[in-house]
């Protein structure tokens, strides 16, 4: 039987390095390709390609030259995460090439496959062999869907990356006790979530809250057993709340290295911006849009001299909205459940996450009588199913539409996959036993 194993193990390498090579790889190019056929479509692209023109001359990186002068990226567009004009700096910098907007797909490109590949390689080690093939395969379909000169289509990148703590976190205990084994994926899914804070702060803070949820149980549960397992939760928690400031921790060092004053405008996302002008998504007595200049009327109504995107900007459309949800609570939760609404209506969601409940519910209760205990099923389960929660909320405060809504579908598929995986479990039953946590 261990030889059949040990076969099987071989077997199931080959395949995903052949799905890997003929299929991820292949598609990584073609979705490199698409760069050049695409149209300018974000305004601030154009901001990143002076930046990166500053940087491969002076080596400041999120700045802009104006004469002698170093300016805070900022001060021309705000409200940008720094992931995306961060590395088309550094790349000119470092290789002095020029760089232009078709760069930002390329970024993107990278970005989104290294996700794919750093959440297949996860998936394998919780030894679940089909839903790492399906990523690789299925999720390069998804991310190649996708291309723009702005930030979005490297979202889904993001949301693979930002997966591998929570992940990890339950999902390594139920493959065995190794101490090593789970440091090692507690750094790399750390570091997966702070590069996921640079490039897409909202996602990044979903994954947090997601992570430090993941270390609860994991600790209440007793998931992991080794020395000293309360302060190593406390250390990973501390390690995870610290990533929320990896963006800040980067632009003030630049300006602690180049001598740059902070701007005057938000450096990173404000919330309250899209909050309030999310009002205006749907149908509202409020007549608000969504639309920027929506919100920039609404300050200006309060303030005329307020600078846009400023702090005071921030503050009050914070306070114009919490006037409208306090005074008019019912009609905003109206608002947002129909939001939702809409939300779980797009790639026929609803659907989807009632069918796959129903047999993972099924399926999993049927394998547990010869196999009770937490499994690598139920950590993928659990994990993908509060991301999709996640981002439904997202969508009822914000927007539905799906250029925040798309990387959804990477958690989409793994509920599926994993499905796939039990019922194959349940086929095989006599032969195969999922890993249980160590007693």
């Amino acid at each position: 039987m261990r030889e059949l194993i040990e076969r099987l193990d071989r077997i199931q390498v080959v395949l995903l390095l052949a799905a890997l090579v003929l299929f991820s790889v292949p598609s990584f190019v073609l979705s490199l390709s698409k760069a050049g056929k695409l149209e300018h479509s974000w305004s601030s692209a154009a901001v990143w390609v002076k930046s990166a023109d500053c940087a491969r001359t002076t080596k400041a990186i999120l700045a802009i030259c104006q004469g002698d002068r170093l300016l805070p990226i900022a001060d021309v567009s705000a409200g940008d995460d720094p992931g995306l004009p961060l590395v088309l700096d550094l790349y000119a910098a470092l290789s002095g090439a020029v760089v232009t907007e078709t760069d930002v797909s390329r970024v993107n490109t990278i970005l989104n496959y290294v996700g794919i590949v750093s959440l297949a390689g996860l998936l394998f080690r919780l030894r679940l062999p089909f839903l790492s093939f399906l990523v690789l395969t299925v999720g390069a379909v998804i991310a190649n869907k996708l291309h723009s000169l702005g930030p979005h289509p490297g979202h889904l990148g993001v949301a693979c990356l930002v997966a591998l703590l929570p992940l990890a976190i339950l999902g390594i205990p139920a493959t065995g006790p190794s101490r090593a084994n789970w440091w090692l994926w507690m750094i790399a899914g750390l570091l997966g979530l702070a590069v996921g804070m640079v490039f897409r702060e909202a996602i990044g803070l979903m994954a947090v809250l997601i992570a430090l949820l993941a270390l609860g149980v994991s600790y209440f549960c007793s998931l992991m057993k080794m020395r000293l397992v309360g302060l190593a939760h406390l250390v990973v928690a501390a390690a995870t709340v610290l990533t929320i400031w990896a963006p800040y921790s980067i632009l003030r060092a630049r300006d602690a290295v180049f001598d740059i004053a902070p701007s005057s405008r938000m450096e990173q996302h404000g919330a309250w911006h899209n909050l309030y002008i999310g009002l205006g998504v749907v149908e509202n007595p409020f007549g608000i849009v969504w639309n920027d200049d929506d919100g920039v009327r609404a300050v200006k109504e309060a303030s005329p001299t307020t600078i846009y995107l400023s702090a005071e900007y921030y503050s009050i459309l914070k306070r114009k909205y919490f006037e409208i949800v306090l005074h008019h609570p019912i009609e905003v939760a109206a608002i947002y459940l129909k939001k939702v609404m809409r939300a779980l209506a797009t790639y026929n969601m609803i659907y989807l996450l009632i069918v796959v409940s129903a047999v993972f519910a099924w399926a999993r209760r049927s394998l547990a009588r010869g196999s009770p205990g937490w499994s690598p099923y139920d950590a993928v389960f659990a994990v993908s199913a509060v991301f999709v929660a996640a981002f439904l909320g997202q969508a009822g405060l914000f927007h539905y539409t799906e250029l925040y809504l798309a990387p959804v579908k990477i958690f989409l598929l793994l509920l599926s996959g994993v499905v796939v995986e039990l019922l194959l479990a349940l086929a095989r039953a006599g032969q195969f036993v999922p890993a249980s946590r160590p007693s």
